[in-house]
């Protein structure tokens, strides 16, 4: 990241900007911002799938974007503002039960809602087809939900000394990672059948990290990997048809990598994974 060698860990400007970014993380942590990354993505799988009811081979669509982000900010500041939301998204923070979990899908289930809801397009192709057609897109994009929940169900912990991330519980891994593999195999399936590029295509793209995660040796990199890039697969492929998307995508995603920077020196979210070998 630029901001390293502008102003690294040592030097005085640093130091004098640590307080102000630590105060201001702790902030965004405890109105979790980071999960608007989900949110989002939720949504915009929404969007794209009611632009493909309009145009089969959309492709770069810059038109509808202002709706676009409208519906993002309305998400966000559902989100933001609800003040029982540490109650009803706790995906990362612990291991999630199954009521909870049903709980995060119901909500997955919404976000996709609120996205492909177009008054235009009900308007004029308000028929069973379309009816049965959303429901089968977004049973595809709840599989792929559902299955990099499971991936959360294995914590990590940041050790602040030394800029790492832990995972000490392996609990239940196969069966969870197991189940991560089949619902987005079934995603898969279901995304060919609907002739979806974007799901079939970044669910093919994302399986083999659950996969990985399975048959490999318990190691936090693999959940590293695991738990962020299908959602950065998905979001990524959502731009193709829906570019706009890439830029609050890019805002939130350097405002978090700075201010993460200036309050623990690590770049975070971040690409790269921990190779460490745990104590």
């Amino acid at each position: 990241m630029l901001i390293e060698k502008i102003i690294p860990v040592d030097s005085k400007s640093y130091l004098s900007w640590r307080d102000y970014f630590s105060a201001l993380g702790n902030k965004i942590d405890s109105q979790g911002w980071i999960q608007l990354f989900s949110i989002w993505t939720l949504t915009i799988a929404g969007v794209v799938v009611s632009m493909d009811f309009q145009d089969r081979y959309v492709y770069w669509h810059w038109d509808g974007w202002m709706i676009g982000l409208l519906k993002l900010a309305a998400v966000s500041v559902l989100f933001l503002t609800y003040p029982k939301r540490n109650d009803i998204w706790k995906a990362g923070s612990r291991a999630l039960k199954v009521n909870e979990a049903l709980k995060h899908l119901l909500i997955g289930s919404f976000l996709f809602l609120i996205g492909f809801i177009d008054p235009i397009i009900i308007n004029e192709v308000l028929n069973i087809s379309y009816l049965v057609g959303g429901a089968l897109a977004l049973l595809c994009y709840m599989f792929a939900f559902a299955s990099c929940l499971l991936i959360f169900q294995f914590t990590l912990e940041l050790d602040i000394e030394k800029g790492v991330w832990n995972n000490f519980k392996w609990d239940d891994k196969p069966l969870y990672l197991s189940l991560s593999v089949v619902f987005m195999l079934i995603s898969i399936i279901l995304g060919i059948y609907l002739q979806d590029p974007v799901a079939s295509t970044a669910a093919a793209v994302s399986i083999p990290f659950p996969v990985i995660a399975l048959i490999w040796p318990d190691h936090v990199r693999h959940l590293q990997r695991a738990r962020f890039y299908p959602l950065f697969t998905f979001a990524m492929f959502l731009c193709v048809r829906a570019p706009w998307f890439l830029i609050p995508l890019g805002i939130l995603f350097f405002l978090l990598r700075t201010v993460n920077y200036f309050r623990y020196g690590i770049v975070h979210p971040s690409f790269g994974v921990d190779f460490l070998e745990e104590d």
